[in-house]
């Protein structure tokens, strides 16, 4: 709905007096008061007239860079009005409002004289929650000469802003990943024998057809060939989105906010390790990206920036799309409450040559005790459990945890 002027205090006392002093002339019967209280009560009337005919025209740029950033991040918009109707309404100044969750409202004095003019201004706004955002608070306000009327006109510019989960830059793991065969990359352990055959060691049940005679010769180790798509790596990282384990403190989780920024975290660093992640979420919702892909990046944090707590009331729907995973799988699951229930379910996806890793919010002291009856479930099936705080340092916590699944 369009917005109306709005009369000043000015405005106000001038009508005041005007009527006061018509109805004393009126009383007195002097037309001569009379006829100076109508013009007081009318000359607010013509100055609206002319704020409603005269009003500037303005069209507006914006701009935000860079447009997507981590929570926490700063970025910075730029706009730029421009005139495109002048007015002899005097000073105009320009509010832009990106509203609280990312700042304060930017306030700048426009130039309207003459058709063309332009001014730019620049302001910081910080996410320091995660989702999408649309800036589109730009709005102009002006009077007339004689300062009687304030009118306040929104210009439409909506702007797209998305912030992400917070990333912790992590180390490299300390050991590389496995592929479908179980074979360790090549750069790390093949050789080139004198036909630049690529070779490792012979492993039990390797096909005899292999082996590679001249490097067995001059190792003095059986040898077999070895194929270099041998290493395609996969990881599977499990986000626990339940909501009945995530405690709601003013309005937000924390420890659930803070899985969503370990999950980016982790597979940001998997993807740089050259994996194929898949992400899953308590309700089996699930995500690929692949590592060779050109927005890897993008395409896993674009789903973490919406993902929010689910109804479900277990894992199950997440353990059964990981048990979709082979062999040779990577498995790193980010758990908001362990207990015996929880732990069966991730124990029921192990498969004999996993490498498997949890990360579990420490639990209050009265659920310790069921606690440490999930770790030691996940421990006998071949588990690493680290308990961590939503304080922690999450480089610290992956750079131990990682070498606890090489």
């Amino acid at each position: 709905m369009r917005s109306l002027p709005t009369p000043t205090p000015r405005t106000l006392a001038l009508w005041v007096g005007g009527a006061l002093l018509m109805t004393l002339g009126v009383a007195l019967g002097n037309q001569d008061v009379v006829w100076p209280a109508l013009f007081l009560v009318l000359l607010p009337l013509l100055a609206l007239l002319t704020v409603l005919v005269l009003r500037p025209h303005f069209t507006v740029e914006r701009t935000i860079t860079p447009p997507v950033v981590g929570a926490g991040e700063p970025a910075t918009v730029h706009t730029v009005a421009r005139v495109t109707r002048p007015s002899p309404a005097g000073t105009v100044v320009a509010e832009d409002d990106p509203g609280h969750r990312l700042g304060t409202p930017h306030h700048a004095r426009l130039e309207a004289s003459r058709a063309g003019q332009a001014t730019g201004t620049t302001y910081p706004i910080r996410g320091r929650h995660r989702g999408r955002y649309t800036l589109d608070g730009f709005r102009i306000r002006f009077s007339d000469l004689l300062g009687f009327w304030v009118h306040t006109v929104r210009l439409p510019q909506p702007t797209p802003f998305v912030v992400t989960p917070a990333v912790v830059p992590l180390p490299p793991a300390r050991a590389s990943a496995y592929g479908a065969t179980g074979e360790t990359p090549i750069p790390q352990t093949a050789i080139s024998g004198p036909d630049d055959a690529m070779v490792r060691e012979y492993q039990p049940r390797d096909d005899v057809r292999r082996i590679h005679w001249p490097s067995t010769a001059r190792s003095g180790t059986l040898m077999v060939r070895r194929e270099e798509a041998a290493w395609d790596p996969t990881a599977w990282v499990m986000l626990d989105s339940r909501a009945g384990v995530h405690d709601e403190e003013r309005g937000e989780r924390p420890t659930f906010e803070w899985l969503v920024s370990a999950v980016a975290s982790v597979g940001l660093r998997l993807l740089a390790d050259g994996y194929t992640v898949t992400l899953v979420d308590a309700s089996g919702t699930r995500h690929d990206v692949a590592a060779d892909r050109p927005a890897a990046r993008a395409e896993w944090l674009d789903p973490l920036v919406d993902v929010q707590v689910s109804a479900a009331l277990d894992l199950h729907e997440a353990t059964v799309r990981m048990a979709q995973a082979t062999s040779e799988h990577l498995f790193v699951a980010l758990v908001g409450l362990l207990d015996r229930g929880t732990a069966d379910l991730l124990a029921a996806t192990t498969a004999s040559r996993q490498r498997r890793l949890v990360l579990v919010v420490a639990p209050r002291p009265a659920a310790r005790p069921a606690f440490e009856d999930g770790r030691a479930i996940l421990v006998d099936h071949g588990w690493t459990v680290h308990e961590v705080s939503v304080d922690a340092d999450l480089a610290g916590v992956w750079e131990s945890a990682s070498g606890g699944v090489a």
